[in-house]
């Protein structure tokens, strides 16, 4: 018999429209894709940072997959929010916008940054070093965080004279646009060419006009060839040229001493990373410099020297997992078994764990954020 003779015609209707309703409740779950926590409006966002709620709002954030709302809510009610609490609020309240995009742009920006796409390959032009080869030039898509990063930005531009809290504020926002490790963001080079060249973000090119003595600022350029893997850009800042400046010299050194390493001129980065510790006392920076020397002596076949270096480098970073690596593969090659395998104990058994150099060396001042972020919450709470 089949299911629907059984049944009268009120109990048939009853049952289809259970069915459609788990039909329609299945359908919604399919288009939803994984569950996500539901965005409050940004401007309960705002009002809670604020409140001085820091923690628990970047504990939200850290809940949503999407933050195309939360950049569209800022663009659209941002202003409005920061007017809201007239003059004598306005300061603070442009910081804490800022700062809250900042936190944002900083939880999302390693499940997305941006997308490029060829286009059709007959608009092929000009373009690259030369701005003579004909290629076939790219879309570029930004995706919110580096956005979020630029609509901070643009809340202090009211200022024709920068202040202090903005400085701070811009050194937080490179340490995150680093640790996203995408020069485009910060120095269109014209060596890729792209199509929607209006799009374009160069944020370190306007940061330098309003910042134009910034010694990080002049770092953050000479790092952008070691980011890009190319030569660098005539009128960047260049670490050779910063060697000598009282603020950034010795980490400038040690990054021309690990260029001059990854060229294979062992020579010339011995004699450059010998020339950090003269030039700063900042133990992260120590560490890379004696490890980097390291590598340098090992390739020149002078372990004894490079064992020294690695010593160095875990004295200034103890149990720092590269050091601690290579300075035991080194002794177990020599024979010296113990030493090697008490020194991987003494890695792993360390509490907490050090953040190793090694692994934040292309990441940069994002090494100075948890500083940076206390500044700015320190300045929303007064």
């Amino acid at each position: 018999m089949r299911f629907g003779t059984m049944m009268g015609t009120a109990q048939k209707n009853r049952c289809m429209d259970r069915r459609s309703h788990a039909a329609i409740a299945l359908l919604a779950c399919l288009a939803a894709g994984r569950p996500t926590a539901q965005t409050p409006p940004v401007l309960d966002l705002l009002d809670r940072y604020l409140r001085g709620e820091f923690d628990a709002v970047v504990a939200h954030l850290e809940t949503l997959n999407d933050f195309r709302p939360i950049l569209k809510g800022l663009q659209d009610e941002g202003p409005k929010w920061i007017d809201a609490g007239g003059a004598a609020e306005r300061e603070r309240r442009e910081l804490t916008a800022a700062t809250f995009a900042l936190e944002a742009a900083r939880v999302d920006e390693w499940n997305e940054w941006k997308d490029r796409s060829l286009t059709p390959v007959y608009l092929a032009q000009p373009c690259g070093p030369d701005g003579k080869t004909p290629r076939v030039p790219e879309v570029l898509v930004w995706k919110p965080p580096p956005l979020l990063i630029v609509w901070g930005s643009n809340v202090f531009r009211r200022e024709t004279k920068p202040g202090p809290i903005e400085r701070w504020w811009q050194l937080a926002a490179v340490s995150v646009a680093q640790r996203a490790e995408d020069f485009e963001f910060l120095r269109s080079d014209g060596v890729v060419c792209v199509y929607n060249v209006n799009d374009e973000i160069d944020y370190l090119f306007h940061l330098r006009l309003r910042f134009p003595d910034e010694p990080r600022f002049k770092l953050a350029e000479a790092m952008l060839p070691e980011l890009s893997r190319r030569p660098a850009t005539k009128g960047n800042y260049t670490f050779e040229q910063l060697q000598d400046d009282q603020d950034v010299g010795g980490e400038a050194t040690m990054r021309l001493g690990v260029s001059r390493f990854h060229m294979r001129d062992d020579d010339r980065a011995i004699s450059t990373l010998d020339r950090v510790e003269s030039k700063t006392r900042d133990p992260w920076v120590i560490y890379l410099a004696r490890y980097f020397k390291g590598q340098a002596l090992e390739r020149k076949k002078r372990p004894a020297e490079a064992e020294k270096a690695y010593r160095g480098a875990l004295r200034a970073v103890p149990a720092a997992q590269s050091a601690s690596m290579a300075l035991a593969a080194l002794l177990f090659k020599n024979g010296q078994r113990t030493e090697a395998s008490r020194l991987i104990d003494m890695m792993f058994a360390a509490s907490p764990r050090p953040a190793d150099p090694w692994r934040g060396y292309a990441d940069a001042d994002d090494r100075f954020w948890p500083l940076l972020i206390g500044r700015l919450r320190a300045e929303i709470r007064r």
